[in-house]
């Protein structure tokens, strides 16, 4: 009778492990990585004030959706760039959407300490214009459960 309780306390453990496994462990593509490596530099740019770096990163006829759901244009970017992102700002969980050769969706996670909403779910699509990847189309959300969060 022991034997078998250990055999299915083993057998319970494991599948306990294996559904518990982060399921976006596969291997990424090489093109998944050159657009989360294209993700983290225009970041990178966003939050160190380099509003000329993300002028060239971002289409003439971009469009984004604020979290309050308002419609914004290049020009808000370029003029948040100028001031960064505060310290302490993380990005977490890339997952990269592939629309075509020349275009996909990159989804992640952003914290802005200081900020309201603080915890953000990002979609930006990106698309591959004159050989370059430049940044389309940006929507935020805010995560519900953090939307009355206060610093």
């Amino acid at each position: 009778m022991r034997g078998i309780l250990l055999m299915v306390g083993a057998v319970l453990v494991s599948v306990s492990l294996t559904f518990s496994q982060d399921t976006s462990s596969k291997p990424i593509s090489a093109f998944e990585q050159q657009l989360i490596d294209r993700q983290k530099q225009f970041l990178l740019d966003e939050q160190g004030k380099n509003p000329a770096e993300v002028e060239r990163a971002v289409a003439d006829d971009f469009q984004g959706i604020g979290t309050n759901g308002d419609f914004y244009d290049k020009g808000e970017v370029v003029e948040s760039a100028e001031g960064g992102m505060p310290a302490g700002t993380r990005t977490y969980d890339f997952h990269v959407v592939k629309l075509s050769d020349d275009s996909a969706v990159v989804a992640y996670n952003l914290i802005v300490p200081g900020e309201h909403p603080r915890y953000r779910h990002m979609a930006d699509t990106w698309a591959k214009i004159g050989g370059r990847w430049q940044l389309k189309f940006r929507q935020l959300t805010p995560n519900l459960w953090s939307a009355n969060d206060l610093d």
